[in-house]
């Protein structure tokens, strides 16, 4: 019966517009309905409200979706998640033929099968290799799959939205292909997916699969703005609907009576005008007569808060109101919406007229008008600049000097992400930020006075163990105690140093945006100093991640026009040692011409 009415619904709808039936805008105005003018209200998010979107859909009616979105129910998030198990684990043939029935690829069923059915046959990722040429869109397949393979060393964000902007052969980027799929309403999800892969980031996910793993634990549910035109059916609750209007609203689910729900606890007026609670039972079978009498107070209340809901969504229309039901054997229940409703038009008398199909209609007929939706839409072809990916901004790859490289590097091995040293389970991003920290504050204080400092301020740290604060104090006194650093922190020398601009050495058209961790400058020189935690420290320099040097070399490049007078250096300061390294300037102007 659901089913049927669903169906019955989407139908009635598309009737409607197809043959332009008449409502009015806000200045009296007729007009053709559009999809747009539909407002279907439900009282809960229950199998009714899914079987009508899904009806709608089903028919070719534009739907706008749920009002609220729960994210890891949606298919565009379980598609966005299957790219970026395939990138981490390409043998999963589960996750390989999930990627390939989703929007991102043109492979049927029929089509999967013909590539995954053969006898004796390789895992699918490398049957879809070795006969990829076979059918194009075994291709179109590859070349995406290959693409999320060599984007997995980006940052999570990154990888997103590589895969979404790509644009494929067919001149249709990653993201047109699910609004073509899926519809509008995708979009909000898309958008969603990327804030959540954006919030993994900030909860440590800085890698593809501890931001999987973070986003397959996320529960999120965003509650969708439905209030401007869509051009398509609106499906809510009639709470989320207050404010809200439309030319037609329609109550489909009017057959059912509102059940009181809660605790059997329940609030009991005293004599004097308080109020008591009172433990009732469980079945009403077992009430006495005091907890009877507070049960049908709740019942009451539960029926009036229905009553004032049902003129919510009557009220909600400006033109007409349709009020459907699913039919049942049993007679509808006294205080449903269907019953009051129908009781109102049995009161009415001869003003209520009978029309075929059961229907029964209060008030004129509608009026109908040239439909205004088209019959068929044609889609246009792409030009050919849509079709390929634009250049590269050297601008927007250049903004920040700590992450110049196009590949994310990977950390050197730290002993404190596994073990049982001091540490163990600390990550080697947070043991950096919090040594940066020491090294940034404890020079501005008097040498009596850091150890205590350094104490106080790892304290807030209220997770850390007394090995692991020992083992951050004693890397960034190693740095401080030892003589060979001096200059760095003697006269001339401040801390987390913002530093923008521009240099002739750096391409075109590039700024730059960045905090120096130590700024030295005196009459004769000037030096950038960079502090780096990562454990195992090189033993040369030439050994350093090329990033930290590229990071330098920039750093160097503006400083050099912001002080020509002066030589400009760079070095790196190694907490594990402690290693103080120079930069040589062949390696920064190497490093500025590979970047280019």
């Amino acid at each position: 019966a659901r089913k049927r009415m669903a169906q019955t619904l989407a139908l009635e709808i598309k009737r409607q517009v197809e043959t332009g039936v008449v409502v009015f805008d806000k200045g009296g105005t007729p007009r053709p309905c559009g999809y747009g003018d539909f407002l279907i209200l439900v009282r809960r998010r229950d199998a009714t409200f899914e079987e009508i979107i899904r009806a709608l859909k089903a028919a070719g009616a534009p739907v706008a979706g749920a009002d609220r979105l729960k994210l890891s129910q949606h298919i565009v998030f379980d598609d966005l998640k299957a790219l970026a198990r395939f990138a981490l684990f390409p043998g999963d043939d589960l996750t390989v033929a999930e990627v390939l029935r989703g929007p991102f690829c043109d492979v049927d069923e029929d089509s999967l099968f013909e590539l995954a059915g053969r006898e004796k046959r390789d895992g699918l990722w490398r049957e879809l290799k070795s006969r990829a040429d076979e059918r194009p869109e075994w291709g179109r397949a590859l070349d995406l799959l290959r693409v999320a393979r060599g984007a997995r060393d980006l940052d999570p964000f990154g990888f997103f939205s590589r895969l979404l902007n790509r644009v494929d052969a067919t001149g249709r980027s990653g993201r047109a292909r699910i609004l073509t799929r899926l519809g509008s309403e995708a979009e909000e999800a898309i958008d969603e997916t990327l804030n959540q892969v954006l919030a993994a980031e900030g909860r440590g996910g800085t890698d593809l699969e501890t931001c999987l793993a973070l986003l397959e634990a996320a529960d999120v549910e965003v509650k969708r703005e439905l209030e401007g035109p869509r051009g398509e059916v609106r499906v809510m609750t009639v709470h989320g609907a207050k404010g809200l209007e439309a030319p037609v609203v329609i109550l489909p689910d009017t057959t059912m009576k509102a059940k009181a729900q809660g605790p059997s606890l329940m609030p009991v007026p005293l004599a004097d005008g308080a109020e008591a609670w009172l433990m009732c039972p469980g079945s009403s079978k077992e009430d006495c007569p005091a907890s009877a009498d507070a049960r049908a107070a709740r019942e009451a209340r539960v029926g009036d808060e229905s009553l004032r809901l049902l003129y919510v969504a009557l009220t909600r229309a400006r033109d007409r109101v349709i009020v459907m039901g699913r039919g049942s054997k049993r007679a509808p229940e006294a205080g449903d919406w269907w019953s009051v409703i129908e009781e109102t038009f049995n009161r009415l008398g001869d003003q209520v007229r009978e029309l075929d199909g059961g229907v029964r209609r209060y008030g004129a007929d509608p009026d109908s008008l040239p439909a205004a939706v088209a019959t068929a839409e044609t889609r246009p072809e792409a030009p050919a600049w849509a079709q390929t990916n634009p250049p590269r901004d050297a601008a927007a790859r250049f903004a920040s000097p700590s992450s110049m490289q196009e590949q994310k590097r990977i950390p050197a091995p730290s002993p404190l992400a596994c073990g049982e040293g001091p540490g163990a389970g600390l990550g080697r991003f947070r043991r950096g930020d919090l040594i940066h920290r020491l090294l940034e504050r404890l020079p501005d204080l008097p040498s009596s006075d850091r150890p205590d400092a350094a104490q106080r301020m790892l304290a807030r740290e209220r997770d850390l163990t007394e090995d692991q604060r020992a083992d951050m104090i004693a890397a960034a006194f190693g740095v401080l105690d030892d003589a060979r650093f001096a200059p760095v922190f003697g006269p001339g020398s401040r801390a987390e140093v913002a530093l923008t601009g521009t240099a002739p050495d750096l391409p075109g058209g590039v700024s730059i945006s960045g905090r120096i961790d130590r700024l030295v400058v005196t009459p004769e020189r000037v030096l950038v100093v960079d502090f780096k935690s990562n454990r195992p420290a090189p033993d040369h320099v030439e050994g350093a991640d090329p990033a930290y040097i590229l990071q330098m070399a920039i750093y160097a490049a503006v400083l050099r026009r912001l002080y020509p007078d002066r030589a400009v250096e760079a070095a790196l300061v190694w907490t594990d040692g402690p290693k103080l390294m120079a930069v040589p300037q062949r390696l920064m102007d190497a490093a500025l011409e590979n970047a280019r």
